[in-house]
């Protein structure tokens, strides 16, 4: 908007904050009515969080003991789960290391280029969740043991053998 000055009779341009004021009124009080009416609702989608000790594990993840991390070994098809788990507790100071907590990581894994690792910390893969760990050490569990039948041990069938034993 457009006045002039009255003592040097100047045209000087001037914000006019009357429509901009009276928007806001109208929207707050709109705002106010709308959520006076609004009933109460229920709240159905709940995420559940068990805790462990002074860690959090979402139930997608495994829970940090060793029946749980044995079971998700064996569904891994981990070969030698029980010596898995023993390795892990090692590693891991029963579950308590920084390493275990803060890069979801139970098996020590320092060198694994993997989807699944999504970076490093304290110079150890970091893992999204204990279970992406017990995946990448079943993979490197596997790639190791593709590697020993005729090229490290001698007598063929080697790694059949060693499964059988599991069982």
């Amino acid at each position: 908007m457009i006045k002039i000055n009255k003592k040097t009779l100047e045209p000087r341009e001037e914000l006019d904050y009357k429509y901009p004021f009276y928007f806001m009124l109208f929207a707050n009080i709109f705002a106010c009515i709308h959520i006076a009416r609004e009933e109460t609702r229920i709240i159905r989608k709940t995420r559940v969080i068990h805790t462990i000790d002074t860690m959090i594990v979402e139930r997608k993840d495994v829970a940090l003991n060793d029946s749980s991390i044995c079971a998700e070994l064996v569904k891994l098809g981990c070969v030698l789960p029980n010596v898995a788990v023993a390795q892990f507790r090692i590693e891991t100071g029963n579950y308590t290391s920084a390493i275990c907590r803060e890069n979801k990581n139970l098996a020590g894994i320092r060198n694994s280029v993997s989807k699944l690792s999504t970076g490093k910390n304290r110079g150890h893969n970091t893992y999204r969740t204990y279970r992406d760990c017990l995946k990448d050490y079943v993979r490197v569990q596997n790639k190791y043991l593709k590697n020993i039948d005729g090229r490290y041990a001698e007598a063929k069938g080697y790694v059949k053998l060693i499964k059988s034993m599991d069982k």
